[in-house]
């Protein structure tokens, strides 16, 4: 009983640390080369006009796999990037890693050095 009790303590603890993580990386420091895929990416997305595709402007509603929990976020530019919002850069670790996917597909982020998978379960138009 005393070892399930900090077991799930931890494991509590490191879900935190992992949301934590996931809200606050902002991944400024993307070398020029990444940064310049991202934009190619971006321009390439923006002539698809269809819903079919996480772009900017998209509410993305993502299952983590290891939890099954669900997140509902949209991919934003670098100023508008409040994660308690549920806006999230393009350029941010989650950004990056679902730029691009549609629905159905997975997305893995690292976060603090442990990959974490993520399905993109719906793809909408923003309402805002």
């Amino acid at each position: 009983m005393f070892y399930s009790f900090f077991n799930n303590l931890f494991q509590s603890f490191i879900l935190k640390t992992e949301t934590y993580y996931l809200q606050n990386s902002f991944n400024a420091s993307l070398r020029p080369t990444s940064l310049a895929a991202v934009i190619a990416k971006l321009d390439q997305l923006k002539s698809d006009d269809t819903v079919e595709k996480v772009t900017l402007g998209r509410e993305v509603v993502l299952v983590n796999q290891q939890d099954q929990q669900e997140y509902r976020v949209e991919l934003v530019y670098p100023p508008r990037h409040k994660p308690r919002a549920g806006r999230y850069s393009v350029i941010s670790d989650l950004g990056v890693s679902l730029l691009g996917r549609s629905k159905g597909e997975y997305a893995e982020v690292n976060i603090l050095g442990k990959p974490v998978l993520f399905m993109v379960k719906d793809i909408a138009l923003s309402k805002k």
